[in-house]
C-alpha cells in the first residue's frame, strides 16, 4: 500500500481537489444562465444572497487577518501551539 504522502496520492489529491473545486464553482451557473434566459429572478432567494456573501466575507477576514496580523498568529500560535510544518510540505 502507497504512503499516505507518495507523489502519485498527492497527485490523485491535487486532481480530485480542483475537481471539487470546478465542479462546486460550475453548479451555480445553471441557475443564472435559466434567470437571465427567463428574464425573471423567481425562485431566487435574495436573504440567501446576502447570507452567502456574509459567509464569504467573514472568511475572507478571518484568513486575511490570521496572514497578515503578527498579534493574532502569536495567540493562535499561544492557544493551539506551533506545528513546524513549511508550505513546502503542501504546496
Amino acid at each position: 500500500m502507497a504512503s499516505w504522502n507518495s507523489l502519485p496520492l498527492e497527485i490523485c489529491y491535487q486532481t480530485l481537489g480542483w475537481i471539487a473545486f470546478f465542479s462546486w464553482s460550475f453548479s451555480f451557473y445553471p441557475q443564472v444562465i435559466l434567470n437571465y434566459k427567463r428574464k425573471s429572478v423567481v425562485g431566487l432567494n435574495f436573504d440567501f444572497l446576502v447570507l452567502n456573501v456574509t459567509k464569504h466575507t467573514s472568511y475572507l477576514i478571518y484568513n486575511v487577518v490570521l496572514f497578515f496580523s503578527p498579534v493574532v498568529q502569536r495567540q493562535y500560535r499561544e492557544k493551539y501551539g506551533f506545528d513546524e510544518t513549511t508550505y513546502d510540505q503542501y504546496g
